[in-house]
């Protein structure tokens, strides 16, 4: 749907809302009222405002244009919790990822831009476990960290899946030649 499109309901949305037309073309709108228009609970609106991803027009009582929330993009933002829902890890383990470069913050609320989060949780698909690292080279732990010591694997910069499955398929597959000729 497009901004036009998005625009005409919300303002429909609001006029159903309020019970009366809309006098003016771009109307204020309250924080309640953003959260009724996108479905979200007000106080996601009211961290976005907070951290500055959705401009406030009356900081007292926080007045929102309804041309700002139809372009806010609520949902590009998500929380350190969120995150760690959609990674499968505790709010401890996303500031790790957040302290080790591989996410960005941007704030205290709110501070994670979901797609950078879900590009995220796709990468860590094709990442190992030192264990599953282990398991699959058929050494032990030890060697799989000497591995990444010694730059014969590369570290992901995630201290629960540092290892990227590609490099251990590769090391499989330069083993199985040798096996072949023993």
């Amino acid at each position: 749907m497009g901004e036009k499109e998005l625009v005409k309901e919300f303002r429909t949305r609001l006029t159903d809302l309020l019970g009366e037309p809309l006098m003016v073309e771009d109307p204020l709108v309250t924080t309640a009222q953003a959260a009724l228009l996108l479905e979200v609970p007000p106080q996601r609106v009211a961290g976005l405002i907070r951290a500055g991803h959705l401009p406030a027009r009356s900081r007292a009582h926080r007045r929102l244009l309804l041309s700002d929330v139809v372009r806010s993009g609520l949902d590009d933002w998500m929380s350190v919790a969120e995150a760690g829902a959609v990674l499968g890890l505790g709010q401890t383990g996303v500031r790790r990822l957040i302290a080790a470069g591989l996410l960005t913050a941007h704030g205290k609320e709110l501070p994670l831009r979901r797609d950078d989060v879900d590009v995220l949780a796709r990468l860590r698909e094709g990442w190992l476990t030192v264990w599953s690292a282990a398991t699959a080279l058929e050494a032990d732990v030890d060697e799989v960290q000497r591995m990444l010591r010694t730059g014969q694997l590369t570290h992901t910069c995630d201290v629960a899946r540092p290892v990227y499955r590609h490099e251990v398929a590769a090391v499989l597959a330069r083993r199985l030649p040798a096996a072949l000729e023993a």
